[in-house]
């Protein structure tokens, strides 16, 4: 199964490199540059799950999560939130709970795989509901 992930950060780089990992398991992606763009992106086509960053001009990662986990369209949205902060800043920004997966940035050989693998995790889920 092809999984469609919307891929959310202000650095383009960032995007890329994400964008050019998942397009190795031939994922679809979509690119947003901030919690607006995502939302918008979010209201015209559907997401197996979201890569978004911390850190991010007009709407960051905490409160596009918060709007996208609180709105009963997108609950059950896998979200995964990279940061170069440590997992104790961004939890006193955020409610663990929402996320399926925290990495650290910047991403390494043992965060791309753990990446890769979360998601091919979603993909063995998704498989055995249409089964």
């Amino acid at each position: 199964m092809t999984l469609k992930i919307l891929v959310v950060d202000d650095n383009p780089i960032c995007r890329q490199v994400l964008t050019e990992l998942l397009a190795e398991r031939n994922w679809q992606t979509v690119e947003a540059e901030n919690g607006i763009q995502a939302l918008h992106q979010l209201d015209v086509q559907a997401f197996d799950a979201v890569i978004t960053g911390f850190y991010m001009p007009v709407v960051d990662g905490p409160h596009f999560v918060r709007m996208l986990k609180e709105n009963n369209t997108y609950a059950d949205v896998s979200v995964i939130m990279l940061s170069t902060q440590e997992q104790k800043v961004v939890e006193s920004e955020l409610d663990f709970d929402y996320l399926s997966l925290y990495l650290r940035k910047p991403l390494n050989c043992d965060t791309k795989r753990q990446l890769i693998d979360h998601l091919s995790s979603l993909v063995v889920a998704t498989d055995g509901k249409a089964a």
